[in-house]
This record gives structure tokens, C-alpha cells and sequence, in this order.
């Protein structure tokens, strides 16, 4: 490791700001390059990049090579943006449920709260959800894409009965869980 990559990475663990505005301008349009080939909004694609230079700066951990930082910084953008994907495309999943369930002669003065309800209710599905084991996780999480419980047990290589166990599972684990919430309804929405 050369001299300059040596004082990069002490500045950069002590948190020296100026060090640290250089670092992040020798980073940053690149790490944007990288992440705008899997998501196409600049705006999302410039705030993940900026939380996972956030995340560095509020670390304690201390990084011992330029090497390190740097497969930090791509392998934290690349899981960061699977993550985004994965939740953008939830989310839209479960706003197209939504929709063709909504009543189409809604004021425009109540589209704000129907808008802030939808969210609610996703978040906490996907606060449940998010709960769950892996692999019923994993399985409802297909499910919201919209896959077949049966395309769901040959894309994971497993019978359709573990997968009918799974579901067991999680709509019992949800349905404890929603069962004081209003929410509880999405079971039957989302999961048939």
C-alpha cells in the first residue's frame, strides 16, 4: 500500500473532516456509476451512496487497508441497492393491490390520506414480514411479487408441501401479530 492510500485510511478512521471531504470526493461520483446501473432513480441512487458514507462516519470500526475500504464501499453499495429494489418492488406490489381494491370515485382532497394510509399499511406488513424466519420470509416475499405458491416451490427447489407448511407458518405468526390491527385484512389481500 502506497504512502497517499496509507494517510487516506488513518485520516479516514480518525473522521478528519478535510481528509474525509477528500475521501468522499475520490469515491463518490464513482460509487454512483456503480449503483446507477442497478437503479435507475438518481435521486435514490445519490442517498444510498451518501448513507453508506454516512454509515463509515459513524462507525467505529477502523479500517486497516485502502484494499478494505474500498470492497467495503462496493460490497455496502451493492447490498444497498438489492435491498432498495427489493422494497421498491414489494412496495409496488402491494400498491397495486391496493389500487384495485380503492373506490375510484375518491375526492382529490383525500388522495393525500389515502396515500399516507397506504404506506402505513405497508410498512407494517413489511415490519412483520421482515420478522418472520428466513425461509418463510423468503416465501412470502415471492408471494408479494405475485408468484404462484407452486412457482414459488419449483424457483426455490422444495415441495409444494413445505412450502404449504411455510405459509402455515407465517399466516399464523402474521395473524398473531396483526390480530389487535386493522391490517390484519392484508393477509387475505395479498396472500390467497
Amino acid at each position: 500500500m502506497g504512502h497517499k492510500e496509507k494517510l487516506i485510511i488513518k485520516e479516514v478512521n480518525k473522521k478528519n473532516k478535510s481528509e474525509w471531504s477528500r475521501f468522499y470526493s475520490s469515491y463518490y461520483a464513482a460509487l454512483c456509476v456503480y449503483v446507477s446501473k442497478f437503479i435507475e432513480d438518481t435521486d435514490a441512487v445519490e442517498d444510498l451512496v451518501q448513507d453508506i458514507f454516512i454509515k463509515i462516519w459513524e462507525s467505529d470500526h477502523l479500517f486497516e487497508s485502502h484494499e478494505e475500504l474500498t470492497n467495503y464501499l462496493y460490497r455496502a453499495c451493492y447490498n444497498n441497492a438489492l435491498l432498495y429494489i427489493r422494497d421498491h418492488q414489494i412496495r409496488s406490489s402491494i400498491l397495486s393491490v391496493l389500487a384495485k381494491e380503492e373506490d375510484l370515485s375518491v375526492s382529490q382532497d383525500d388522495e393525500l390520506y389515502i396515500l399516507t394510509v397506504k404506506e402505513e399499511i405497508i410498512r407494517q406488513l413489511y415490519y412483520y414480514i421482515e420478522k418472520l424466519p428466513t425461509e418463510q420470509r423468503r416465501i412470502i416475499l415471492l408471494r408479494v411479487e405475485g408468484r404462484s405458491w407452486n412457482e414459488i416451490a419449483e424457483y426455490l427447489g422444495v415441495s409444494i408441501n413445505t412450502v404449504k407448511t411455510q405459509k402455515a407458518r407465517s399466516y399464523k405468526f402474521l395473524r398473531e401479530n396483526l390480530q389487535n390491527s386493522p391490517y390484519i385484512v392484508l393477509l387475505f389481500l395479498f396472500f390467497p
